[in-house]
């Protein structure tokens, strides 16, 4: 009966965020770092919670995006690409049902491959050695350097940039690197002023800049509306289902988030009908991109939680909060732990499917919550992740962290320097150090050579590199 409390706790605090323009699930999950504790006496209900809020979020978000032309997160962008025309036209609670059907039938179908066979994927990985582990630390530098940004160059100059800002602390060699005799630096920049820095604090800022057009859902087409767009949804399966496999595959490979997801599988869609226009509302464009939405959450719990390496910026902030409660990922004893999974998969697919059918039957309602100005939540959820980012210390030393992370973040953000990328070798920047010494020190080449697993890793690094390279006119987000 406790889970099914904080499950339902969980989605209605998701649900908000992900309404809210411009939050999503990173900024959402933020907020929660100083709440997060008192799960201390249960850490497996942190983790329902936890997952029940990016599951209930990522569905969330698709509200703003339709009714304002605003995405809840930069992951429902696509989306209101043809689902905001739909609206003006009266037909918002059309193309809202329509994607709520898509997103949470491919959030069920993908989430469950991959949460029901995560423990066996964690066997598997168990017989990943030393070298395989820093050949996969470097395809997640090869995935948000060269797909997720047609920026590479930049995006290279975030991840070292990244890595020197994680490398702060203390050496191999337990001796102070880079803190200029600031003893608050000895335990190194922590992650939380990092990603309020990068991600939060810029989309916050940016959500004020951004001037918001709401439409409003007729009560007489409501019931009328939201039948047809269930259709649509099941009408238009083959979208659906290639959306969906698209997200699940970009969610695998670390570092890239929802956004390139759900991108490509507009995209894909558009080179689908090539008769069609899109842009002015065409319900497959919101179906196409819909299909990766949650799917893409789903399958990003694959590398977060069986190598420690966020599959997308959320899960960066999730990893952290785990931490809190004595939950390590990437951890031997996390893959043993199958209690661990039941509750991840129990949470998410819950979640999943709940969220959907309250925001199909209750969307004339809730989407009441999108349209209040932005400038009354701003406040609060602005007041919530500088709190977050205090709890290290709760001195000065935090917040001129935080300030720095925070100019870090905008400039990257204006100058198309991947805040993912930057992220990722933040993260991985002690590990890196450490796997790179122990393969060089322990392996030759010959040695490499011989193992087929670091072998295999090494050619997709190439194969991503080569077509990164190749196909730099893409969307992207930074």
């Amino acid at each position: 009966m406790e889970e099914i409390i904080v499950l339902l706790l969980g989605i209605t605090y998701g649900l908000i965020i992900g309404i809210i323009p411009v939050v999503g699930a990173t900024t959402g999950l933020v907020a929660l770092y100083p709440f997060i504790g008192y799960f201390s006496h249960n850490p497996y209900l942190g983790v329902v919670f936890c997952v029940a809020v990016v599951a209930a979020s990522t569905t969330g978000d698709t509200f703003s995006g339709i009714l304002l032309g605003i995405p809840g997160a930069n992951s429902a962008a696509a989306t209101m690409v043809d689902g905001f025309p739909l609206a003006l036209k009266g037909k918002a609670a059309y193309a809202l049902s329509a994607a709520f059907t898509v997103s949470t039938s491919n959030g069920l179908l993908w989430g469950s491959l991959t949460f029901l066979l995560l423990p066996l994927y964690a066997k598997i990985i168990l017989k990943f050695g030393i070298p395989e582990l820093f050949a996969f630390a470097l395809l997640a530098f090869a995935s948000v350097g060269f797909v997720s940004s047609k920026y590479w160059f930049r995006s290279l100059i975030a991840i070292i940039i990244g890595i020197l800002i994680g490398l702060v602390g203390i050496d191999v060699n337990a001796s102070p690197r880079w803190t200029f005799g600031w003893d608050y630096l000895l335990d190194g920049v922590q992650l939380i002023p990092v990603v309020v820095g990068l991600f939060a604090v810029p989309e916050l800022l940016d959500g004020l800049r951004k001037r918001m057009k709401t439409t409003a859902i007729k009560a007489k087409d409501f019931k009328n509306q939201t039948f047809e767009g269930i259709k649509a949804g099941y009408k238009h399966w083959r979208f659906s289902l290639l959306g969906g496999f698209i997200g699940s595959i970009i969610g695998i490979l670390p570092g890239l988030g929802g956004a390139i997801a759900d991108w490509l599988a507009y995209g894909q869609t558009v080179a689908m009908n090539p008769s069609e226009t899109f842009g002015n509302g065409n319900i497959k464009g919101v179906i196409g991109c819909e299909g990766a939405n949650n799917a893409q959450k789903a399958s990003s719990f694959i590398p977060t939680v069986l190598f420690g390496i966020p599959g997308a910026p959320f899960a960066a902030v999730l990893i952290s909060l785990f931490m809190y409660l004595n939950i390590e990922m990437g951890s031997i004893e996390l893959a043993n732990d199958t209690r661990f999974f039941n509750y991840l998969s129990f949470s998410f697919l819950v979640a999943t499917f709940l969220t959907g059918i309250i925001c199909i039957f209750l969307c004339r309602f809730i989407a009441k919550i999108s349209v209040v100005p932005y400038k009354h939540y701003f406040p609060v959820l602005m007041a919530l992740v500088i709190w977050a980012s205090m709890q290290y210390t709760g001195g000065w030393e935090d917040f001129v962290i935080l300030l720095i992370m925070c100019i870090i973040g905008i400039a990257a953000k204006q100058l198309k320097f991947s805040r993912p990328s930057l992220l990722i070798g933040f993260i991985l920047a002690e590990r890196i150090e450490k796997l790179s010494l122990q393969t060089f020190k322990l392996y030759n080449l010959s040695d490499l050579f011989r193992r087929p697993i670091f072998m295999v890793l090494i050619i997709f690094i190439t194969l991503i590199i080569v077509t990164g390279l190749k196909n730099r006119n893409r969307l992207e987000y930074n």
